[in-house]
């Protein structure tokens, strides 16, 4: 018997990894995620700095590296660096993967003063590891425990993922369901499935979100909704069965709505949703009723960091009341101290959701998926729900309910993951790319 699930782990691992790598060149030709700098930027007395205006030797006070757009985070630091004029800032945004892999390189002799991302496993993994400095700066060490990981780890946003639809292809869809309010059409999860269900010819190709194969992002929130939904893969089915486009960015998601590509994106990283839909009043960004995924990019100071003080002195700022009403004010990143409040902030969204949030913690549990096997098992599960053929016609116009759906593929117990609390997951490493 052992002999035997030792085979079955074998076949799943070598499964899983080849599905792993079915991306097409054309696909992941326009990023690179070793690329090193494909988004750099100087500031000095918050004036932006030509690269090449730097004196020659002359080296930045406080490094900053992350996945995170320069878009979100540039009024932020263009405030600080006003505050310090005489520092000379250097941030750098990089892929999720690519950043772990640069200072991972030559974790002795780091090249940043701070490392701020959004994959939560890949950072608690190093803070883990011993390559997080403990921080004793008042603000930081009066974060709450469920925001921070001992003195070394910081959440430092608190960030919805979402849908996206086109209000024309909403009004088309509550026309044909009899609905007065198009957004009335898809507040849920189940909503989204029941669409396609029902309206699966309308929405052929006009549905898009990640795939988790290729992207740490796509992953972490598949992970995340399995665990929150016994009913995730009936959507996983009903999206493969309807065409749904894959890729690997919120961005590509947002290019293909705004260009009338597609009609829905599904689990899109909610401050790059909000941020673009205001220059695009074409597209309604949903937060999902029934339950709300959090993700929260992480920051820690480098133990062997050139300018470690720096470092924590800017998280220190950050997270202070100060820091957290410019989070508030000039970015959609949502401000996670208690005593701010306004759109997107951690306050407004407990208000209107309540327990429908799903922030996903900080702790052991998010070293679970980065486990290579349970990759594996769980994308090649993934891969055959995608792929299902569609059900034969029913004699009645009703789709199949969930609970139907979801017998005809073999149930389980837990997460094909492995067991763990039910608000806790991690990105994957099997992905090229992350947001």
């Amino acid at each position: 018997m052992l002999r035997t699930h030792r085979c079955w782990a074998a076949v799943l691992t070598v499964v899983g990894l080849a599905i792993a790598s079915l991306c097409s060149a054309q696909d992941i030709a326009s990023f690179d995620p070793q690329l090193d700098e494909h988004q750099a930027l100087w500031l000095k007395a918050g004036e932006p700095v030509a690269a090449q205006a730097v004196q020659s030797g002359e080296k930045a006070d406080l490094v900053i590296h992350a996945a995170l757009d320069l878009p979100e985070i540039r009024p932020l630091l263009q405030r600080y660096s006003r505050e310090h004029p005489g520092m000379l800032l250097h941030y750098v945004n990089r892929s999720a993967l690519a950043l772990e892999a640069r200072y991972l390189a030559a974790p002795l002799t780091p090249r940043a003063d701070l490392m701020i991302s959004s994959a939560m496993g890949l950072q608690y993994r190093l803070a883990n590891g011993g390559h997080a400095r403990p921080l004793q700066a008042a603000n930081l060490t009066g974060w709450p425990e469920s925001s921070r990981w001992r003195n070394e780890l910081f959440a430092m946003s608190f960030e919805p993922i979402v849908m996206v639809a086109r209000r024309d292809a909403l009004k088309r869809l509550a026309d044909s369901e009899g609905l007065r309010d198009p957004r009335d059409a898809l507040r849920s999860h189940r909503d989204l499935w029941h669409l396609l269900e029902t309206r699966r010819e309308l929405l052929r190709g006009r549905v898009i979100t990640y795939d988790p194969r290729r992207s740490g992002s796509g992953f972490t929130y598949a992970v995340s909704d399995a665990r929150q939904s016994p009913r995730y893969w009936t959507l996983v089915r009903a999206m493969g069965q309807a065409d749904a486009r894959l890729v690997t960015t919120t961005g590509a998601m947002l290019e293909a709505l705004a260009n009338g590509e597609v009609d829905i994106a599904y689990n899109l990283v909610g401050p790059y949703a909000i941020s673009f839909a205001r220059a695009h009043p074409e597209l309604l960004v949903i937060v999902p009723e029934d339950y709300v995924l959090i993700q929260r990019r992480l920051a820690f100071v480098p133990r062997q960091a050139p300018h470690g003080d720096a470092g924590e002195a800017f998280l220190d700022w950050w997270l202070s009341l100060e820091g957290q009403q410019a989070v508030a004010s000039d970015s959609d990143l949502g401000a996670l101290h208690p005593e701010v409040s306004g759109d997107g902030s951690a306050r407004d969204l407990r208000e209107r959701l309540g327990n429908a949030l799903r922030p996903i913690e900080i702790g052991p549990g998010l070293l679970a998926t980065l486990d290579r096997l349970k990759q594996a098992s769980f994308l090649s599960r993934w891969a055959l729900e995608f792929r299902a053929p569609a059900p034969r016609p029913r004699s009645g116009s009703e789709p199949a309910s969930e609970s139907e759906s979801e017998s005809e593929s073999e149930p389980d117990s837990e997460s094909e993951t492995g067991p763990a609390p039910e608000t806790q997951s991690t990105p994957a490493s099997p992905a090229t790319l992350d947001d």
